[in-house]
């Protein structure tokens, strides 16, 4: 019985009745050593099995062993393994790979939405509750692949309930997680816990033991049962505060070392074997000649809790001290017979691992060995724990060049499996070293573009493509693109533009020539010859994977036919998906976001921005996470949202400032300007704009001024402010002039009508012209705020009934597009301008629908059956035909065939 702790508990039971109404959520639950983390997950597993009739998975995290690939989901999964052929086959075969049923390849994500689906099947039968201890010792591909699942649960019976101490610990980000603190007793059972332990002591006594233990429940029943214990209150007096997880571990220290040599000798077996498999347990201590009832001698102690094939330790503290106070003789030993135990059973990569941590001396076999397995982690989607187990294969090392070759090996799969900080670190071991420049600039360019300085990315990108250009042209091209990227996020127009003319001075295909003109020269490609460059590409570098679908989709981002880079950017996706090569999901969502966001999709356009954040915490890319909030925070703005616009622009630029990524900034910042511009604030307006426009701001970014400089017009004018942008719109004119796009054109002539004035004549020929130039009609919020400020001109000049067509087309634009803030500003208007009572808002049953709910309507009318938009959503089938039920009602509709017939935009 669990004494105290009542609102804990409740919530718990929350929870779990909250997974069998189909709310599936997750909870980490957090605290220190002790604090009774454990009993309650314990307490919730049998309240989910006894009283809910819930299924409950279990895995616990072992510090020895975080470094082993999808130990945990090892842990976990092995016992509904047999619901794997129910799920999509490239999920079920990744599984099967990273459990290491068979030698398949996967990727992290696919590893991940397999757990997902499989959850979700196991789910079917009755709710589920996954309970994780001591997430921080997890392995990072397992506390990936469940933090993944966790965000994704949605309608599921399913509830994950993590036991975890401190974030700064965790392996994986789960800041966006609900989260309950434990903390110590209260006084009053805090006593009631000692005395039904039997220790009455003195209340100026019983006063100092509550103190030194803080309420930590474990401490307190682990110091009432020394049998020194009535000298504790002294000993506190003379000692002062020892923290609570030495002293208790020195009491479990204490009990382990009263019993006989061989229950000590089997416990440490059992403390270095990461699954807790009996069977491998006692295989192992037989090796060393250990009686096999040392086993029942040491649970009869309450030290293990031995419950079928499985041995759990009472306490991570008990393992501790039964592994880290033993001998280092002692623990290779046990390490040792574990791995030959392990050799028997034919799991060789974890037998290399066990007989590397036994290692004292330079081995180039076991080196080797790890190599291999570090190579077949990969292969089943753990490039986390493979950039662990190299690192450790380039300490067993017996040459230089070896220990350095690893070591680099090392850094570039910590990178690409999310782990940015690692791939730092390990780079700056060989710095020293003779290292070919060509790799190692390489390295730290993609280090720095992602998670640290884009314009110290830039010089070591383009070092890299120079080193390249004589050899491998095309692969320099590529080098080049990350170097125009790293340029881009700098906002250093000048170095995109050095770029474009490297790669133009090199001898490359016509293709790629064109592609890197397009870079700088944007519009350059629409159409069919847009869509034709991927093939083109690939042609020229038959090895270059999906880049040029990358490359391609960049050129149209950046263009004026954002329908065209629609598509591009859907097909890349795809084709990402189908290859494996999800790592660049983070950047093409930020580039689907903003095209949604321009076509007026806002729905699908923080679909993605929200999913590319997820990606971008999840893969270690601290760059991308502020860009990603940064675009959260331009949707808020548009759409009105001011509390999620602030906070959003917030975080990213507390990224964003430090890292000199003026991309992220200057977004953020123009977000905050045109949240403002809605809410009718022009000063405040002005002062967030004018850091975009002035030399040397932090928050100054070239393209994203040349995106929003009607924003910053509009902002001046209204704020009286308008001599002071004449300059800079006349920079934007000649460069539309340089490098003429519809778009540019468009702007410019918008930027002109609101700088005429009321009584100039010629701004009613600027508002027209914007309206006629092609493509503004694609872009609804853009085309609706012309039309407002258009409509607005008409009726101060007294032409009230002309006013109210160009009114009315921005109302329905921006009730199409679902901005409710400039929708109310346009029907204001509207009634100013005369319209009165016949102005009715419209409105739009696609409004009704979250993102999701939206995505999975148009698969389901594209004729997607549930269990392929579930692949392709990283979806069980059951939540897509939870959506489908919910959106019918809302689009008025009852059957799948209509939606065929409906605009889903």
């Amino acid at each position: 019985m669990i004494v105290g702790r009542q609102s804990e508990q409740a919530t718990l039971s929350q929870l779990l009745a909250d997974a069998g109404a189909r709310r599936g959520q997750a909870l980490v639950m957090r605290g220190e050593a002790g604090i009774g983390k454990t009993t309650l997950l314990e307490h919730a597993a049998g309240e989910a099995e006894l009283t809910r009739n819930m299924r409950v998975l279990r895995c616990s995290g072992v510090e020895s062993e975080v470094e082993l690939a999808f130990s945990g989901l090892h842990q976990l999964l092995r016992p509904v393994l047999g619901h794997l052929p129910a799920l999509p086959g490239a999920q079920a075969e990744a599984l099967r790979g990273a459990l290491g049923v068979t030698d398949s390849a996967a990727t992290e994500l696919l590893v991940s939405a397999g757990v997902v689906s499989l959850l979700a099947e196991v789910a079917r039968e009755r709710p589920l509750l996954v309970a994780a201890d001591d997430m921080q010792w997890l392995d990072r591909a397992t506390a990936a692949a469940l933090v993944f699942a966790a965000r994704r649960l949605g309608t599921e019976p399913v509830a994950i309930l993590f036991t975890a101490r401190d974030p700064e610990r965790s392996v994986v980000d789960t800041s966006d997680l609900p989260e309950l603190w434990l903390h110590g007793l209260p006084p009053p059972d805090a006593a009631r816990l000692l005395a039904e332990c039997g220790w009455d002591l003195p209340s100026r006594a019983r006063d100092s033991v509550l103190a030194v233990t803080g309420g930590n429940p474990l401490a307190l029943t682990e110091l009432a049962a020394l049998d020194d214990r009535d000298r504790l209150p002294a000993d506190i007096a003379l000692t002062g505060n020892a923290p609570v997880g030495d002293r208790l571990r020195a009491a479990f220290r204490r009990r382990i070392d009263t019993l006989p040599a061989e229950v000590r000798e089997l416990l440490v077996v059992a403390a270095a074997e990461e699954t807790g498999s009996t069977e491998t347990v006692l295989g192992a201590a037989g090796r060393l000649g250990l009686p096999a009832d040392a086993l029942g001698i040491a649970e009869r102690e309450g030290l293990i809790r031995i419950s079928g094939t499985r041995i759990r330790f009472r306490h991570p503290l008990v393992r501790s001290a039964a592994y880290a106070d033993a001998s280092f003789e002692r623990r290779s030993s046990a390490h040792r017979a574990i791995a030959a135990e392990l050799t028997a059973c034919a799991e060789l990569d974890r037998a290399a691992w066990h007989r590397a941590v036994a290692a004292t001396a330079p081995d180039e076999k076991l080196a080797t060995a790890l190599e291999r397995s570090a190579d077949a982690a990969r292969r089943r989607g753990g490039e986390a724990a493979a950039a662990s187990v190299l690192r450790r294969a380039a300490l067993l090392s017996e040459t230089a060049e070896s220990r350095r070759d690893r070591t680099m090996a090392a850094a570039i799969v910590a990178l690409d499996s999310g782990r940015p900080d690692l791939a730092r670190e390990l780079a700056e071991e060989v710095l020293a070293e003779p290292v070919p420049e060509v790799t190692l600039t390489h390295l730290i360019g993609n280090i720095e573009l992602y998670s640290g300085d884009p314009a110290v990315a830039y010089v070591h990108l383009l070092r890299c493509a120079e080193l390249l250009g004589a050899t491998d042209p095309e692969e320099a091209a590529w080098v080049l693109t990350k170097a125009a990227n790293a340029a881009f996020h700098a906002g250093d127009l000048e170095a995109t533009q050095e770029v474009s003319r490297r790669i133009a001075a090199l001898d490359c295909s016509a293709a790629t020539h064109t592609a890197g003109r397009g870079l700088t020269e944007w519009g350059l490609l629409t159409g069919q010859e847009l869509w034709e460059l991927p093939a083109a590409l690939a042609r020229t570098h038959p090895q270059a994977g999906e880049r040029p679908w990358i490359w391609a989709t960049v050129i149209g981002w950046l263009g004026s036919d954002q329908h065209q880079a629609r598509r591009l950017a859907r097909e890349t996706e795809r084709r990402l998906h189908a290859s494996g090569a999800t790592a660049h999901l983070t950047e093409l969502y930020y580039y689907q976001a903003t095209i949604e966001y321009r076509l007026g999709q806002w729905h699908d356009g923080v679909a993605y921005a929200e999913e590319g954040l997820r990606f971008a915490h999840e893969t270690g890319q601290r760059s991308r996470v502020a860009n990603h909030l940064a675009l959260l925070a331009q949707f808020a703005a548009a759409r009105g949202a001011s509390e999620d616009c602030r906070r959003y622009a917030g975080q990213a630029l507390e990224i964003a400032l430090p890292m000199r990524e003026r991309c992220a900034a200057g977004v953020a910042t123009a977000a905050l300007g045109l949240l403002a511009l809605g809410e009718r604030k022009p000063q405040e307006a002005w002062a967030h704009l004018t850091r975009l426009i002035t030399p040397g701001s932090p928050y100054a970014h070239p393209h994203t001024v040349m995106t929003v400089v009607t924003d910053v017009v509009e902002a001046a004018v209204l704020a009286g402010q308008a001599k002071l942008v004449l300059g800079l719109l006349e920079g934007i004119e000649r460069w539309v002039e340089a490098a003429p796009t519809p778009m540019g054109s468009a702007g410019v002539h918008y930027c002109r009508a609101l700088l005429a004035g009321i009584d100039d004549s010629a701004a009613e020929m600027h508002f027209e012209r914007a309206l006629a130039v092609q493509g503004v009609a694609e872009r609804p919020f853009f085309q609706g705020r012309i039309n407002l400020f258009y409509g607005v001109w008409l009726r101060r000049n007294r032409r009230r009934v002309e006013a109210q067509i160009p009114l009315r087309a921005a109302l329905e634009a921006f009730e199409r597009i679902g901005t409710e803030l400039w929708a109310r500003r346009a029907h204001t208007e509207l009634r100013v301008a005369g319209a009165g009572a016949g102005v009715r808002r419209t409105g739009s049953m696609v409004r009704l629908l979250s993102a999701q709910e939206l995505e999975v309507a148009r698969l389901a009318a594209g004729g997607l059956t549930n269990r392929e938009i579930g692949e392709r959503l990283v979806l069980s089938p059951r939540t897509v035909g939870s959506h489908l039920y919910r959106l019918f009602p809302k689009l008025g509709i009852s059957t799948r065939s209509q939606l065929r017939n409906l605009d889903l935009g």
